[in-house]
């Protein structure tokens, strides 16, 4: 069964979102604090996590850092603050996205299915192992090394490297890419990719002006460097 975790203090949003969750045969838990809802994440490692953006003892930022240090599973952030940077910020410290309150719990469930259909990748279309000079993908068991040393990806940061590294040379625009990663392109807003590429670039430590991957094609898109 998958598992739900709310970590939200507003008992009357937590309810109604366990209550649709429960409806589509999720297995729903429920925190009302940051301290309490990232020890609850890291013992049990739900299928998702439903994060509020602030809450008491310790934000949601602050919870969604912590837990992007050891677990990749996806994070949905649930926030009063809608406008860009928010949003941005919300994805490079490694939210899979981002829902401004107040929303309609049918819009979060569609979300989560989303997220969900992504995080479960096919084999068919993530099987073959890569290696890209010192960096090395095994999509078995979504780990990414370079120069030998791991590195942590959320599933949707994988899925944007592997396809990037299979095609060495090839300059893929943003809605390609949106394409290839989303279930739906209106659940996607400008420099959403952006955000991803920067937090990619960030772990490889790749930087933008002297790159060893990841190559920004002016008004285009990426490539990964062709090696």
């Amino acid at each position: 069964m998958t598992t739900i975790l709310i970590i939200e203090d507003d008992t009357k949003i937590a309810n109604l979102l366990k209550l649709y969750c429960e409806q589509e045969n999720y297995r729903v838990l429920h925190s009302e604090s940051g301290k309490e809802g990232l020890e609850l994440a890291k013992q049990i490692k739900p299928d998702l996590v439903l994060l509020d953006r602030m809450l008491p003892e310790m934000e949601g930022l602050d919870v969604l850092k912590e837990i992007r240090q050891s677990h990749s599973f996806p994070i949905l952030i649930l926030s009063a603050k809608s406008d860009e940077i928010e949003r941005i910020l919300g994805l490079e410290f490694g939210a899979d996205d981002y829902i401004t309150k107040p929303f309609s719990p049918k819009e979060v469930i569609a979300r989560i299915k989303a997220v969900l259909r992504r995080s479960h990748m096919q084999e068919d279309q993530i099987s073959e192992k890569i290696e890209r000079g010192p960096l090395k993908l095994y999509p078995e068991k979504m780990l990414v090394q370079l120069n030998g040393k791991s590195i942590r990806l959320s599933g949707l940061e994988f899925k944007l490297l592997y396809l990037l590294a299979s095609h060495p040379g090839r300059v893929f625009s943003r809605e390609q890419i949106m394409e290839s990663l989303y279930d739906s392109k209106a659940m996607v807003y400008d420099r959403t990719i952006d955000a991803h590429i920067k937090n990619l670039r960030k772990k490889l430590k790749d930087p933008a002006k002297k790159p060893r991957f990841l190559i920004s094609v002016f008004g285009v898109g990426y490539k990964f460097k062709d090696l």
